[in-house]
């Protein structure tokens, strides 16, 4: 059944030609909308896009900054602002479009407007969200039911909107949503909603932890079944505070508080309120944090009502994502990992605890807010040496060695002179593993995790 948005419009003005401005102005141009597309880029890849959108009408102006003087000509016509998630709500351009009374909204926003009769699984957290909305999309649809993932994932909402609206099925919305897209997005109402984690970050743009941990727990809120991460610290000291839901956790001590109703008990099987499922090996995946994600996805997918049996098939098929504790080379004698993925000391933490062989860590990046000193402890007792490059790399040595970090320490500028020397350092000193987790964003160097774990 053909969806028709209850938006109504005189001029979208779309902020960003990157995938989800993209889908949104190709969406809103079959609905005979009139879009004008601002992007302050024209490298190649928007050049492209840029001539897919003028053939169905679409105005694109290439080499056009975010800035309100640029953007005045169109102002008084356009009734809907849709940013690029990367812009912040407070920037001073997006606050003087709202005086003049325009709305401002998100991709989110239109895809929930145009999806919204679908049921939605919504991930938020601050490391997990990921591969907790591929393991679920990879359940559902291995079951028969099409269930993509969508979102911060990397695919725009706008894009199944424009598939359903062509009249192809879907059954459910698995969203990975970061804070930028939960900020904006007040209406969406999940059927489902799963909190991973909770640490510190984006506190450049969010400015203090309650207000971060607020816009994550409204999307939360407004869900009619509610799962959470016992595991978690925040999470777990907000339990009184938190609307009631499904918790789990990968410790079965904890279950003594009868407040988990999925665990992992002591001889590593999934049990369900103190019914054992399966052994929990069955899912590849190494770490503790990833027993949470395996618990977090099998809560939501027996609420939607999938058998055991139809569970452990698909995990029997699941593949790993790539960049995050990837082994990317191994042989007898060294294995090396990419989790590139790892851009805090969090989710950098997570992965270290992984790895139970002597190894080397390769970090460094544009440095994040966070606790860096359970990191360096962790670093210092488990890791045999650091490799550190980047924009970071002097502060995380800092951050080291105030923590009691004696052993060695190399500095490079990029991730190309580590991969130079490192090979032959680990076989000098026999170590079994090398694990790149940076700790650290990647835009010193890179656009993105992605392409810093690909030029790894």
């Amino acid at each position: 059944m053909m969806v028709k948005s209850k938006i109504k419009n005189k001029v979208y003005l779309v902020i960003g030609l990157g995938r989800s401005g993209y889908w949104v102005s190709k969406l809103l141009s079959s609905q005979g909308k009139k879009i004008i597309v601002i992007e302050s880029n024209s490298d190649n890849e928007v050049c492209k896009l840029k001539k897919k959108l003028e053939k169905i009408g679409v105005k694109v102006l290439l080499n056009t900054p975010f800035d309100y003087e640029y953007l005045k000509p169109w102002i008084n016509d356009t009734d809907y602002v849709v940013l690029s998630p990367a812009i912040d709500l407070n920037h001073e351009t997006v606050l003087k479009i709202k005086e003049k009374g325009v709305k401002v909204i998100g991709e989110v926003n239109i895809g929930w407007d145009n999806l919204k009769e679908i049921f939605w699984i919504g991930i938020t957290g601050t490391n997990g969200k990921t591969t907790v909305t591929h393991l679920l999309s990879h359940i559902l649809n291995s079951n028969g039911l099409f269930a993509p993932a969508a979102g911060n994932i990397g695919i725009p909402f706008c894009k199944y909107a424009y598939d359903y609206q062509k009249k192809k099925r879907i059954d459910w919305i698995v969203a990975e949503l970061s804070s930028y897209q939960i900020e904006i997005a007040k209406d969406l109402k999940p059927k489902i909603g799963i909190w991973t984690t909770f640490t510190p970050d984006h506190l450049d743009r969010h400015k203090t932890v309650e207000n971060y941990f607020e816009i994550k727990n409204k999307m939360i809120k407004n869900s009619d079944i509610r799962i959470y991460n016992y595991d978690d610290a925040y999470l777990k000291s907000s339990y009184q505070k938190l609307s009631e839901g499904i918790w789990i956790t990968s410790d079965h001590k904890e279950v003594k508080r009868n407040i988990c109703s999925y665990w992992i008990d002591d001889e590593d099987f999934v049990v369900e309120k103190g019914t054992r499922l399966f052994d929990s090996k069955l899912f590849k995946l190494n770490g503790i944090h990833n027993k949470q994600n395996l618990l977090l996805a099998i809560a939501a997918v027996r609420k939607i009502g999938l058998s055991i049996d139809k569970i452990k098939n698909a995990l029997n098929s699941y593949m790993q994502l790539p960049h995050r504790l990837e082994t990317i080379y191994e042989d007898p004698t060294l294995e090396i990992i990419n989790d590139s993925k790892a851009t805090n000391f969090d989710s950098s933490l997570a992965g270290i605890k992984a790895i139970n062989t002597k190894m080397v860590l390769i970090s460094g990046g544009r440095i994040k807010e966070g606790d860096y000193k359970l990191w360096a402890d962790i670093v210092k007792n488990k890791c045999h040496s650091i490799f550190l490059y980047g924009e970071s790399a002097k502060i995380l040595e800092m951050y080291l060695k105030e923590q009691g970090f004696k052993k060695n320490i190399f500095i490079f500028n990029t991730i190309s002179e580590i991969v130079k020397k490192i090979i032959s350092y680990t076989k000098k000193e026999k170590v079994k593993t090398i694990l790149f987790s940076p700790a650290c964003s990647s835009f010193d160097q890179f656009k993105d995790y992605e392409e810093r774990g690909n030029h790894f």
